[in-house]
């Protein structure tokens, strides 16, 4: 009888070394599935993997595997590795095969061989379809090849479950799809994996989604489309518990005005009866006592009530509040004439990527999106647009323009955002500066942290901030890969932020539902000539 269960969760307890729990008697079982989690950064996602894999240890509970279990962190490849086959973890492997081939096997060759006797044509295969090649030497590789690596390698093992942190970063297009298609074969083959990840067009392959909540998995049935839809079923749920909770709270502030008033009646009526007399003097001087207790057991009950119904109504508010937070831009003068260059790429040839001259240019508020695959020179071209590199030959204009680059440089990760905006942008008052910083969805008690101990979308919308309201104020805003190491929620934020922008904007991205969301005007996109505008507004050749 096959087992129930590839890997399974009993009662895990995983607690931070300063004893912070992050879960609590989880119990879960995993298949042969794809599945999500998701979550925001710092929640727990990657212990949780490492736990899983057995590269950590829970504080309770325990975890059974049931197949071979094999872990991709979100750093990969080693630093000192002289081959591909020595970054994918198979140069053992790899090398026993060539020898017994080569009439030249040793003595445990076949022991390290085992059953694997067609890996050299699975290595070759997926090099292919990854578009890399042997001969490549790995100082010449990017972090996407990096990461290519290890999942070929992953892809290529004995395990009967994958565990997979963060894997599409830095990975483009065309990689992304081989990725994909290697999930979806390792799951027809009956294993299962598990896919840590903010990459939406990598979750919407999942047969279903855990997320990571307060301190416990929340549970969705498919992958994100079919989360987005609960999602917003659950605001649809949060917009009707805020209107009940305002509901309950005006129908009981009624019902203790006509609980008051009926007492004030009452202890009306029965001060009148003591002044008439007719009654036993002890009961008439028992009558006051009675209803002064009445009223303050009355009073503090009422007040109780009532805090109990205002923290109903702040809590949905809360959860909807957070739930609705679209972060924005302010309101500057960007106004961009229809016909004035935003951008002009004159005889331009950069000193990384095509050597075709490019002559390019886009007027007004464009929306430009710098497309194609991994080493093509898009960084490159955007710091040439930025001013930060000069061109080999060919001359570049463009509207004042500010660079965010991926590891967003310009912060300071020692100081506070709030600081960071005052040193920036001096024409503002504090006043104004901490509006700005609210309207981007940052709390009064986040903007005086240091910038380094917040999330990526936080440092995120606060780099934007600093790069926009400097002096002078820029018109063109160029982002180079800007949801790399976002969480959902920050991406959404991101996307929401720049919606409201009003310049110019030139970004480089792999993220097509990112890209989607961008209204874009223009996109300038590789290919073996050059680089090609598909809207037609120019074209290299």
């Amino acid at each position: 009888m096959a087992h129930p269960y590839l890997l399974a969760l009993h009662g895990l307890t995983l607690a931070l070394p300063d004893g912070r729990i992050l879960f609590h008697d989880l119990h879960e079982t995993f298949g042969a599935e794809l599945v999500a989690l998701i979550g925001p950064n710092g929640s727990g996602k990657s212990s949780l993997g490492r736990v899983l894999a057995g590269l950590s240890q829970p504080a309770q509970g325990r975890v059974e595997h049931a197949v071979p279990v094999h872990y991709v962190e979100q750093q990969t490849g080693l630093l000192h590795a002289t081959s591909l086959a020595q970054l994918a973890g198979l140069d053992a492997l790899l090398g026993a095969l060539r020898r017994l081939a080569a009439g030249d096997a040793r003595d445990d060759d076949f022991a390290i061989i085992g059953e694997r006797w067609d890996l050299e044509a699975r290595w070759q295969a997926m090099l292919d379809q990854a578009g890399l090649a042997e001969s490549m030497t790995p100082a010449s590789l990017s972090g996407g090849q990096r990461t290519l690596l290890s999942l070929i390698g992953a892809f290529c093992s004995e395990a009967g479950f994958l565990i997979l942190d963060e894997p599409g970063n830095h990975l483009d297009r065309e990689r992304r799809r081989f990725l994909i298609e290697q999930m979806q074969a390792w799951r027809a083959g009956g294993r299962g994996l598990l896919v840590i990840s903010h990459d939406r067009e990598l979750l919407e392959h999942a047969d279903r989604t855990l997320e990571v909540h307060a301190r416990g998995l929340r549970r969705y049935g498919g992958g994100w489309s079919l989360v987005s839809e609960q999602r917003g079923a659950e605001l649809a749920s949060m917009e009707a518990r805020l209107e009940r909770a305002r509901v309950e709270r005006r129908n009981a502030e009624a019902t203790m005005r006509t609980e008051a008033e009926r007492a004030a009646r009452k202890s009306a009526r029965g001060a009148r009866a003591k002044a008439a007399g007719g009654q036993p003097k002890i009961v008439l001087n028992a009558l006051p006592q009675r209803a002064q207790q009445t009223d303050g057991a009355r009073a503090e009950r009422h007040a109780q009530r009532r805090q109990d119904l205002k923290q109903d109504v702040l809590d949905a508010f809360d959860a909807l509040d957070g739930a609705l937070e679209r972060p924005s831009f302010p309101l500057l003068d960007l106004n961009i004439p229809d016909g004035q260059s935003a951008v002009v790429l004159e005889e331009l040839v950069a000193p990384w990527g095509p050597r075709h001259p490019l002559d390019w240019g886009a007027n007004g508020a464009a929306r430009i999106a710098i497309r194609g695959p991994n080493g093509c020179g898009k960084s490159t071209l955007l710091r040439v647009i930025a001013g930060e590199i000069t061109p080999l030959s060919g001359r570049c204009r463009t509207l004042p323009a500010v660079l965010l680059d991926q590891h967003l440089a310009m912060l300071d990760p020692s100081n506070s955002l709030l600081d960071q905006l005052r040193a920036t942008a001096t024409q503002y008052d504090e006043g104004r500066l901490r509006q700005y910083l609210a309207l981007a969805g940052l709390k009064p008690d986040r903007v005086q942290r240091p910038s380094g101990s917040l999330s990526g979308g936080e440092r995120m919308r606060g780099a934007l901030l600093c790069a926009v309201l400097r002096e002078p104020a820029p018109r063109l805003l160029l982002l180079d890969e800007p949801t790399n190491h976002l969480d959902l929620h920050g991406i959404e934020a991101l996307e929401a932020m720049l919606q409201s922008w009003q310049g110019a904007l030139v970004v480089v991205s792999h993220d097509e539902r990112f890209l989607a969301q961008q209204m874009l005007t223009h996109q300038l996109s590789w290919n073996q000539y050059g680089w090609v505008s598909k809207l037609g507004m120019a074209y290299c050749d």
